[in-house]
């Protein structure tokens, strides 16, 4: 009796204890910023993009000690080390790209203490759904565009298939930072010191216009042959007919008292509604006598025209030469950008570039570091650069910024071995 007594104190105690050890474990972290790095949070809690191999086990260590000197690195910030309200940390992983690169993610967190925990280690990590904001830190991590609104128009093209690239509008440069290059939603930083965008040329950028511009001609032209065929046939006399039977039964269907007089009004009342709107999408689907760029009709083949032209008047140097867009307000929308040269020296066309096609050279080790982007996304932190804490109230942009005004520039390109 004793000793089953015993044993049940015994198990209403260790269910105490782990129930408090339990709520204890579950208790949010207050403000304040995580003691170490979160090397690799995907520990059951965070998901990540799937590496193509597992990291061996120099790659793994050398993954560790960047993100430790990272870590070294934004520490020190006091706006980071000291948060008001909320809970700071910096999470780190590797994988490698389908390219066979080695990539490494180091975010940046503020978060609500109340979505925090910590790993028995001490560091700390953002539970799934919670509320964060993210500075996204990324090594080696391709892209093709930087994405602008305010410069962007309708500008964006993909250049050619096989080893094709991306055409944008030159974006805004709002500053530098430790020889990075400030836009509006991210910083971009080289190996070598040089722009990650160069020019783009403006035969190949022309070259694809044409190619689009005469696939859409052909497709509306099918299209508009494909719409005439149908109304004709709607207004044959055996469409008319069958439509009329239809129109019959649906109205002795849904009106069983009225009379035939009645019906008969009604069915050529609905016939003379057909014959009005077949003269209507005729007159629509007729080809317009005057060739106004704002027709539907004429605006796609008058495109063409005027690129055919400008891509007929290039010689093999000015193929070559650098692309700028500007919107042609003669035309209607879709169908207004035109692509000239920068030589032409027009105050409304914006300069064409591309990513920088060298920016990763396989030949290297993959593990070195030769392209590193900071990214605010969706963010719209670059225009805080130029001009101070001064736009608005959003705390994610202030905390942002001030975290990367306060690091030691050189101690960032140290972190990544430059």
């Amino acid at each position: 009796m004793r000793l089953r007594m015993h044993r049940l104190r015994r198990g209403v105690c260790l269910l105490v204890w782990a129930v408090l050890a339990g709520s204890v474990a579950a208790q949010p972290i207050g403000p304040g910023m995580s003691p170490i790095v979160t090397f690799d949070p995907d520990r059951g809690m965070i998901s990540r993009p799937p590496t193509q191999r597992p990291l061996t086990a120099a790659e793994l260590k050398l993954a560790r000690e960047r993100a430790e000197r990272f870590w070294d690195v934004v520490k020190v910030s006091p706006s980071f080390s000291q948060p008001r309200s909320q809970a700071t940390y910096l999470t780190s992983w590797a994988v490698i790209d389908h390219n066979g690169g080695f990539n490494q993610s180091l975010y940046a967190y503020w978060s609500d203490p109340r979505d925090v925990r910590r790993h028995k280690d001490g560091a700390l990590y953002g539970v799934m759904g919670g509320v964060h904001d993210l500075l996204y830190i990324e090594t080696n991590f391709e892209f093709d565009d930087i994405v602008d609104r305010s410069t962007a128009g309708e500008f964006s093209r993909g250049v050619g298939r096989n080893g094709g690239f991306k055409v944008f509008a030159a974006p805004r440069v709002f500053g530098e930072l430790a020889g990075g290059t400030v836009y509006l939603d991210m910083i971009v930083f080289t190996r070598d010191g040089r722009s990650a965008l160069e020019a783009a040329p403006l035969g190949p950028l022309l070259d694809g216009e044409v190619a689009t511009l005469r696939k859409r001609v052909a497709t509306m032209e099918t299209d508009w042959v494909k719409s005439l065929q149908q109304l004709e046939a709607s207004m044959t006399p055996q469409s008319m007919a069958e439509r009329l039977a239809r129109r019959e039964a649906r109205f002795r269907q849904d009106r069983p008292r009225a009379d035939e007089a009645t019906m008969q009004r009604e069915m050529e009342a609905a016939a003379r509604g057909d014959e009005f709107a077949y003269r209507r999408e005729k007159e629509r689907l007729s080809v317009p006598a005057t060739r106004d760029p704002k027709s539907i009709y004429w605006g796609p083949r008058l495109a063409l025209d005027a690129v055919e032209q400008r891509l007929g008047s290039l010689d093999a140097a000015a193929r070559e030469a650098p692309a700028c867009g500007r919107i042609d307000p003669a035309f209607r929308s879709g169908d207004q950008v035109r692509f000239e040269p920068v030589s032409a020296a027009l105050t409304d066309c914006v300069p064409m570039v591309r990513v920088r096609r060298d920016l990763i050279d396989r030949k290297r080790p993959i593990t070195e570091v030769q392209l590193m982007t900071i990214w605010f996304r969706e963010r719209r932190c670059g225009v805080w650069w130029g001009s101070g804490l001064n736009r608005g109230d959003e705390q994610a942009c202030r905390a942002m910024v001030a975290l990367l005004r306060e690091v030691d520039g050189a101690a960032v390109r140290r972190a990544v071995g430059w």
